[in-house]
């Protein structure tokens, strides 16, 4: 399992905002509390964070106090983000902004976000445990008829979700790949159980269970034939036994079943591209993701993540000796002084 530390330690403070800015900068955007070109002080400032990739998961823990983090509409449509989030405060506050509402999460509690959604967080001060978890890791059900952006639950409805999570930070660096997984699956269904519970409590009429089944049919079959050029919403429907129009219902909340297949081939693109060990040439992988053509593949990759893949590609291997990517029994002190293109890499995996 990899780690990426930073500890700025006695680092002049705009050296270490730089380092850390340039650490999520593949994410979101940071500034500092205050504007000292305003007339107005900047915050106190730290920026501490180790963090550690488990499958479809990663994990970070943070001590922060100063700073902002932003995903406006327009960086939320390029980048292409997909997974689900949580933010556990073990000590301090943090503020956090969604459309339509702005909250404090004190310490003890966590929030949920959606990572498809603009948000915005920031601290005066406190120490954050983070999980971005693979959307697919979940059950589809835990996820559908809750509105989870920016929703902030205490103890007592998610206590057993805030133990663990806190647990799994604390032992994070010390797991074998086979309890990392395992942990990464007992966390999901810890929140799934959680989320299911809180729509039990509030929603007037669940989902309905075919239309789930249903949903979770089409799933399936669209994740196994990505890669047929002929994959077709009849083709879908077909393999999911239901009509068309049901099919069209089904996807309508995500923009209809066309475009999430497409979504599905530029997300199976950009994992290829991001794996060190993928030789396949451009045309390959394209054909490989089930685009009808090269060109087809570059136009929507370069829509989705505004840069093209031969160039996203390229990114990631050239910076392969700067990623930030230290092995866990190395030296917990590390600054990093480079742009750590390997956390892009493993945000790519999630998708």
């Amino acid at each position: 399992m990899d780690t990426i530390t930073l500890e700025p330690g006695r680092t002049h403070d705009d050296d270490a905002f730089e380092a850390y800015r340039t650490l999520y900068s593949g994410g979101s955007d940071v500034e500092r509390l205050g504007a000292s070109s305003g007339g107005f002080a900047a915050a106190p400032l730290r920026t501490e964070v180790v963090a550690h990739r488990l499958p479809r998961m990663l994990l970070f823990d943070r001590r922060l106090a100063g700073v902002s983090h932003a995903r406006a509409p327009r960086r939320v449509a390029r980048d292409g983000f997909d997974h689900v989030t949580f933010h556990l405060v073990l000590s301090g506050s943090m503020m956090l902004e969604v459309p339509g509402a702005t909250r404090r999460v004190e310490a003890g509690s966590l929030a949920l976000f959606d990572l498809t959604r603009p948000q915005r967080t920031w601290t005066e001060g406190a120490r954050i445990v983070t999980a971005a978890i693979a959307r697919d890791r979940f059950d589809a059900a835990s996820l559908d008829g809750l509105d989870l952006h920016g929703l902030i639950l205490g103890p007592r409805k998610a206590g057993l979700v805030i133990d663990f999570a806190r647990s799994l930070a604390t032992h994070a660096a010390a797991l074998t790949p086979e309890i990392a997984g395992a942990a990464t699956e007992s966390l999901c269904l810890m929140v799934g159980a959680t989320l299911a519970t809180l729509r039990d409590a509030h929603a007037p009429l669940p989902p309905p269970v075919a239309g789930t089944r249903a949903r979770a049919r089409a799933l399936a079959y669209i994740e196994r034939h990505l890669s047929d050029r002929n994959l077709t919403a009849a083709a879908i429907a077909e393999g999911a036994g239901v009509s068309r129009s049901v099919l069209y219902r089904l996807f309508e909340p995500v923009g209809g079943v066309a475009r999430f297949v497409q979504r599905q081939r530029v997300a199976g693109l950009r994992r290829a591209l991001s794996r060190a060990d993928e030789h396949r040439s451009m045309d390959e992988l394209a054909s490989a993701a089930g685009f009808a053509s090269p060109s087809h593949a570059g136009r929507l990759f370069r829509d989705t993540f505004g840069m093209p893949p031969g160039e996203y590609r390229r990114s990631l291997r050239n910076g392969a000796s700067q990623t930030g990517i230290v092995p866990v029994d190395a030296p917990r002190r590390m600054l990093v002084t480079s742009p750590p293109l390997g956390l892009a890499a493993w945000h790519g995996e999630l998708l």
